[in-house]
């Protein structure tokens, strides 16, 4: 019985929380490179962190459900997909992965072998004019993280609309302060940025409106979800009835 109880912790909470980390590990790292000066461009820099996020979650994807992101944890626990407890311990483990992905992508390279757009707090400007204000940054990147978000929702074959979805809001998202739909490894990156290069690194004032944008994409998507898929929770709330019914 000790033995099916250590298995059973095992598969359901130690696993999935190695995958997550895993996979937090080697997205962080391999979107680092899409930064570098030689390949760093408007185009091939989303395309590489489409890839760099397809991939992760490919190699990890038998081991955990490949969250990547705290925002869509937490819109996954809303959705009764994951528990409570897995939910807390993926939001540390995927913080502790950027950590490490960052950090040795850090220790390994220059600051002058790459561009690191993904800590860009101030809204882009071209001669002294900036593209857009602060407020339309700010419900654009609503927008952009809903979408991402929902494609975590498809039933089957996440990996390339996740990792499209994230390629595409990369592009379309240049202009923003920041934005990356993941605020654990924004500040992450942010953190190390500031560790390895304090004279140079954007100042952290601006984050908040990264997290507040992520909970309010979280909510919305989570809203759309029950308006459009009510039978879903329908059934799993007469099926955990039913199992009330038979327990007793």
């Amino acid at each position: 019985m000790d033995d099916s109880k250590q298995a059973r912790f095992h598969n359901l909470l130690i696993r999935p929380n190695i995958g997550e980390f895993l996979g937090s590990f080697f997205f962080s790292f391999t979107a680092c490179f899409a930064g570098q000066h030689q390949r760093s461009n408007d185009v091939t820099y989303p395309i590489l962190c489409a890839l760099s996020l397809y991939i992760s979650r490919s190699l990890v994807a038998h081991l955990t459900p490949a969250h990547l992101n705290p925002a869509v944890t937490l819109l996954q626990w809303l959705r009764n997909e994951v528990p409570l407890v897995l939910a807390f311990t993926f939001v540390f483990v995927q913080f502790i992965g950027f950590l490490f992905g960052v950090t040795l992508f850090r220790a390994l390279v220059t600051q002058t072998e790459f561009n690191d757009y993904i800590v860009m707090y101030e809204i882009v400007a071209v001669d002294g004019i900036r593209k857009i204000n602060r407020l339309q940054a700010f419900l654009l990147e609503i927008v952009l993280s809903l979408l991402f978000f929902m494609t975590y929702q498809l039933e089957r074959r996440q990996e390339l609309p996740v990792a499209a979805s994230w390629g595409f809001i990369q592009f379309v998202s240049y202009p923003l302060f920041g934005f990356t739909s993941n605020t654990s490894l924004l500040l992450v990156t942010s953190t190390v940025s500031y560790i390895f290069s304090p004279l140079t690194t954007p100042s952290f004032l601006l984050l908040y409106l990264n997290v507040f944008a992520s909970l309010i994409a979280v909510l919305l998507s989570w809203v759309i979800d029950l308006a459009t898929r009510p039978t879903t929770y329908l059934a799993s709330s007469e099926l955990s009835d039913k199992n009330k019914i038979e327990y007793k």
